[in-house]
């Protein structure tokens, strides 16, 4: 999308605010600090240097925390100036659907989770960041932005300042623990560029603190530099730091060369998949410190209670895996269950002192000689498990190779072609691990009607912002109402021109928005990345 498309947006939103004021007849001082600085921001960002430069002198006439209220009238030629910047003409964006096809779409599930109040910069650094490959979501809050890191582990996470309900520095705080052992870079941002504010930044354990406006032609190098560092240095560690047990990495390593010991002595080892029930809800329920604690507890038992020859791992997220050397299916599930037995009966204790319990279920899978879908078996018989009430062991048997999970694709949008062509892309997407079944609906009420939800599978939802009947706002808040988060993510269909859509979808639970017009192969690469987490 051409810069233009942003100083449109950022014309549109200053007028919406000189309206709101006219209304007002009068402006908190503050209000108008606030106004200033985000503009100063962003218009640098796109590119537009000299308003960036009149709104931060501009700055110094408004103080950060009065309340005094300033008439209006006093503000017109102020307002007249600003709107000076946006008089050139320029030509209309194209809002036709694109329909080509590309071949160099990046499905790479690397991301960074941007948190800025400011929607129209935080859309152009995801949409400047993707164009590289680098996934970006958006959270406008600093609520929001804490339960996208605990839930998505992003790679890198970028955070303003000023947010409406948390400082900067105070978030950073909060999530620098489990940051650093995943080795995240924190990048704070802000227009206040003062030396106070970069030594804070490096107290609080921030890797970097960057001044609005941002030089985009640096900012994108600099992201893919802290990616690729920190790529690096994971890879050479082994240990999730912490629940104390091996990580992907190492159960990778260790999986293959079980694999190729087994081969060549026919010696058979078993593969343990656990997930720990509702683990969800313990985080949104008692906060994510009181989850790692959690997650520490399961580890901790497991560690004492496995062989000294068997491997325990963080498989990702609440899950984790066991791999037991010389063992039959048989012979581990004596082991699961009483492991499942005693975390039941571990008691954890809330904020306010109350006590309760946790479950897990499990699936296992013993290897066969050339046997490589030893994960995907183990995979099942959890699903199975999960499916049967959780809380439970399941082995695999031959006789449930018919046992697939499920990722329910549902597209709901007015215009038939954009449903037509995101099924035939979906068409061609054949995960090993799960199975993809598309439905589509033309507007909101018949998907809403429909009897559409199952609790034990996983759902993606393209749902369209404008449509007949039922905009897509209100389908929105009526599935985050009514359904759990943990299985369903939604991506809504919109235009950047309309900025009012994407702050409130993005605050009434979207997960990500996706831009008309747009490639149907970039929806599809995009789905992916996001369902990822579901299944892992």
């Amino acid at each position: 999308m051409s810069r233009i498309n942003y100083k449109l947006m950022l014309s549109e939103r200053m007028e919406k605010d000189f309206s709101k004021w006219v209304k007002q007849q009068e402006v908190p001082e503050r209000d108008m600090h606030r106004f200033l600085h985000t503009m100063k921001g962003t218009a640098g960002t796109i590119g537009l240097m000299d308003l960036s430069v009149f709104c931060g002198t501009q700055l110094e006439a408004f103080a950060e925390d009065s309340d005094t209220l300033l008439p209006v009238d006093s503000l017109q030629d102020l307002m007249a100036v600003l709107r000076s910047y946006f008089l050139e003409e320029d030509a209309p964006a194209n809002d036709e659907i694109a329909v080509n096809l590309r071949k160099d779409i990046s499905t790479n599930d690397l991301f960074v989770l941007v948190i800025d109040s400011d929607a129209e910069l935080a859309s152009y650094i995801k949409e400047s960041l993707e164009e590289h490959g680098i996934q970006v979501i958006i959270a406008l809050d600093g609520k929001k932005g804490i339960e996208l890191f605990y839930t998505l582990k992003p790679q890198m996470v970028i955070v303003d300042l000023q947010l409406p309900d948390v400082d900067g520095f105070e978030l950073v705080s909060r999530i620098y623990e489990p940051a650093k052992n995943q080795y995240v870079p924190l990048a704070i941002v802000s227009t206040d560029d003062q030396i106070e504010n970069h030594i804070k930044a490096m107290e609080i354990g921030a890797t970097d603190f960057l001044s609005k406006p941002l030089n985009m032609s640096l900012f994108v190098p600099y992201v893919l530099n802290r990616l690729r560092l920190q790529k690096m240095i994971l890879q050479e560690t082994l240990y999730d730091e912490l629940t104390g047990a091996g990580n992907r990495k190492y159960f990778n390593d260790v999986l293959l060369q079980m694999t190729t010991l087994s081969e060549k002595t026919k010696k058979t080892f078993t593969l343990v998949l656990f997930d720990l029930d509702h683990f969800k809800k313990v985080n949104d329920s008692y906060g994510h410190p009181i989850g790692d604690e959690v997650l520490q507890a399961f580890s901790q038992l497991l560690l004492k209670m496995k062989r000294e020859s068997d491997y325990f791992f963080r498989y990702g997220g609440e899950e984790f895996a066991l791999i037991l050397p010389d063992t039959s299916a048989q012979t581990a599930v004596a082991l699961v269950e009483q492991i499942r037995v005693d975390f039941a009966e571990i008691a954890f204790t809330d904020q306010s002192n109350n006590l309760f319990h946790v479950t897990f279920s499990a699936g296992i899978s013993e290897y066969l000689q050339k046997q490589s879908t030893l994960i995907d078996k183990a995979d099942q018989a959890l699903y199975q498990a999960k499916k049967n009430g959780r809380n439970q062991t399941m082995m695999y048997e031959i006789a449930t190779h018919d046992l697939r999970r499920q990722l329910n694709i549902i597209i709901v949008d007015d215009d038939s072609l954009v449903r037509k062509l995101l099924i035939k892309q979906f068409a061609g997407w054949k995960p090993a691990e799960f199975d993809i079944n598309i439905k589509e609906h033309a507007d909101g009420v018949s998907f809403i009607e429909s009897d559409w939800y199952k609790s034990e599978e996983n759902y993606m939802i393209l749902l369209d912002g404008v449509m007949p009947k039922m905009d897509g706002l209100e389908v929105l808040s009526h599935v985050r109402s009514q359904y759990p988060n943990e299985n369903i993510v939604i991506s809504m269909l919109t235009s950047r021109s309309n900025e009012s859509d994407i702050v409130l979808a993005l605050r009434s639970g979207a997960d990500d928005y996706i831009l008309k017009p747009f490639y149907a192969q970039e929806v599809v690469a995009r789905v992916q990345r996001l369902t990822m987490r579901l299944f892992k």
